[in-house]
This record gives C-alpha cells, structure tokens and sequence, in this order.
C-alpha cells in the first residue's frame, strides 16, 4: 500500500509538473505569436557614432484602452550602410564630422514590422532595411545626406518592451554602449512618465573589448534622482557608476559626459505631448 501510495504521488507530481511546462511553453508561444503579429509602421531613430554607427529607436508608451502601440519597445542596435552592394558609411560618418556643431542625426526608414529583429521568422531575424539618413531632426530643419540606403543590422544590443504598470528606479540608469573608446550612454526608460536620452562618454581607467559592449552593460549612479530635470550633464563628472551585472570583474565605472545628442520628455509621458517641454527648450532639444 506504502508503495501504491508513493508511486500515485510521483504520477501526481509527474502530472502537475508536465502541466505547468505546457502551461509556460503555452505562455511563451502566445508571446512569440503576439510579437509575430506587431503592425508594420515607420520607426524613427537616432544616429549617432564616427567610428562605428549606432540606432536608438524613438520610443512612445502604450496608451491605456488605446490601439495598439507600435513605438513601445527601445531598442539600440548597430549598424551599416549599403548603396548597390557598396559601404557608404563613410558618407554619413564624413557629414558628421565636418559638422561638429549638429547634435541629431535621424534616419526616416522604410515602414517594417520592429519585432522582426527579434522574432526570427522561417528566414530568421531581420537584418535588413531600407531608409533615409538627415543630418538634423527628419521631422524638422534637416538635410538629406542618404536616400534609400540599405541599412544593415550588425548587432541588437538592446531589446525591451515597455511595462506600463512596471516599477521606475528612483536613481539614473543608462546602458553603456559603443565601439572602442567611443562610448556613449543612453537613459533606460522604464514606465511614463520618463524620458529618452543618449549622450557621449569618456571611461577613466578601463578599455572596454567589442565582447564586454555586444549587449551594452546596465548602469546605476548612485544618489541620483531620475528624472529629466537631474539627468546627466554635459561635462558632469561621475565618480562612480555601478554595474547591474554583479557576476562582472568590472563592478564599478567613473566617467565624464561630453555631449548630450538627444533629449526627449513629451512624447514619453501618457498621453504624449508633442510640443517642446520647458526642460527641451531650456536644453536647445525644440
């Protein structure tokens, strides 16, 4: 009876174990079907790099009983530039240079579905797209510096969608991104209100391999306040940094600021305003 008793039991445990592995392969698959079926839009993003290229997506939150939201994901990746089969990174990253004083670079692409990136499909993830580059805002006083150029995916370093009911930290957080000594910093956004910011950094004391930034490293400053009006500056000092990996050798970075490209808190906050904040305009961002 002993016997009976235990092997009933493991049948039982057997049982309610299979039902929660279907129920979470369920789970997934009904995420992966939801990401499969993401709407086709135009998704906006940032420029920015001389060495190498890198996106920041222009993020929008989901409204509450409001469509679909395409925008709700940030999303960094790094890139290439192709014309008929022929780099033209050079193109961009020569503009860029012979004018210092333009903060925003933008490119305009073609209308594709965000998730794709991500979601591989039966031809796997997407890696290519089509778009045009301007040197300045494309919604605003800009010039088009590359029409219809073929956008090549090297890399996704960033991946997150938006939780509207998640949890803001209540101290800076940036993800550290970038190629050889050209770092840069870009503010992770968490639930509305918040704000969207990627700036320019020199690290003291560490050089950091293509291996250590393949996925970036998640930054906290200690006895900050996050919000846009306490953002990181332009030439602030940082004296330290912590890193959210606590398995990393590299607990701890001090860095100073050098530029801020991009800045934006209207069209981050539920309903998004459109309209330059006196935070933008007092930081030249309008």
């Amino acid at each position: 009876m002993k016997n009976l008793k235990s092997a009933l039991l493991s049948i039982s445990a057997m049982v309610f174990i299979l039902a929660i592995s279907l129920a979470s392969g369920s789970i997934f698959k009904d995420k992966i079907n939801t990401l499969q079926k993401e709407p086709v839009a135009t998704h906006n993003m940032l420029v920015v790099g001389e060495k190498a290229i890198f996106f920041s997506h222009l993020p929008m939150f989901q409204e509450k009983d409001g469509p679909l939201m395409p925008h709700r994901f940030q999303a960094i990746l790094q890139v290439g530039f192709k014309k008929q089969g022929s780099s033209t990174d050079a193109v961009y990253m020569k503009d860029r240079q012979s004018h210092p004083g333009t903060k925003i670079y933008t490119i305009n692409p073609e209308p594709f579905v965000l998730t794709k990136l991500i979601s591989p499909g039966s031809q796997g993830a997407m890696r290519q797209f089509k778009g045009n580059i301007f040197r300045g805002h494309f919604e605003k006083e800009n010039v088009e510096i590359l029409s219809n150029v073929d956008i090549h995916v090297n890399r996704v370093i960033y991946f997150q969608e938006f939780d509207r009911t998640a949890k803001r930290s209540t101290q800076l957080q940036y993800l550290l991104f970038g190629k050889g000594k050209e770092l840069f910093l870009a503010h992770l956004i968490t639930a509305p209100p918040d704000f969207d910011q990627v700036v320019s950094v020199t690290v003291a004391g560490h050089s950091f391999s293509d291996e250590e930034l393949v996925k970036g490293i998640k930054l906290t400053i200690p006895g900050t306040i996050n919000s846009p009006a306490t953002r990181l500056k332009e030439k602030q000092k940082v004296a330290e940094a912590r890193n959210a990996d606590t398995t990393s050798m590299l607990k701890k970075l001090e860095f100073v600021v050098n530029r801020e490209f991009y800045f934006e808190e209207g069209e981050l906050k539920v309903p998004a305003k459109f309209g330059a904040t006196p935070e933008e305009k007092k930081s030249g961002f309008q």
